[in-house]
């Protein structure tokens, strides 16, 4: 398999804590029950944010959307067609 990235980070814009995200990944010769060429690709959107100051300090957020697809080959033997969206929320703590 292979992808493709692109990242921004808008403290370059004068947004510091805010960022992007793009991603293609594409993967291909994924052998099959069938004994056919099974195909997959996936596109990924992504936006951060993280605190910069307060108490909640680097508590960040993120927003994804993910959108899954395979061909018929692939999708006989293990998963269908996707759309996800998920909100990632992530605290650091510093135990040592």
């Amino acid at each position: 398999s292979w992808q493709a990235r692109y990242d921004l980070n808008m403290a370059t814009y004068g947004v510091p804590g805010l960022s992007f995200m793009t991603r293609y990944v594409y993967g291909d010769n994924i052998e099959t029950t069938a004994g056919t060429e099974g195909k997959e690709h996936e596109f990924n959107f992504e936006t951060k944010y993280v605190l910069q100051e307060g108490p909640a300090k680097d508590l960040s957020f993120r927003l994804r959307s993910a959108i899954y697809r395979a061909n018929g080959a692939y999708n006989a033997d293990y998963t269908a067609d996707n759309n996800d969206v998920r909100l990632i929320v992530e605290y650091p703590l510093n135990i040592l």
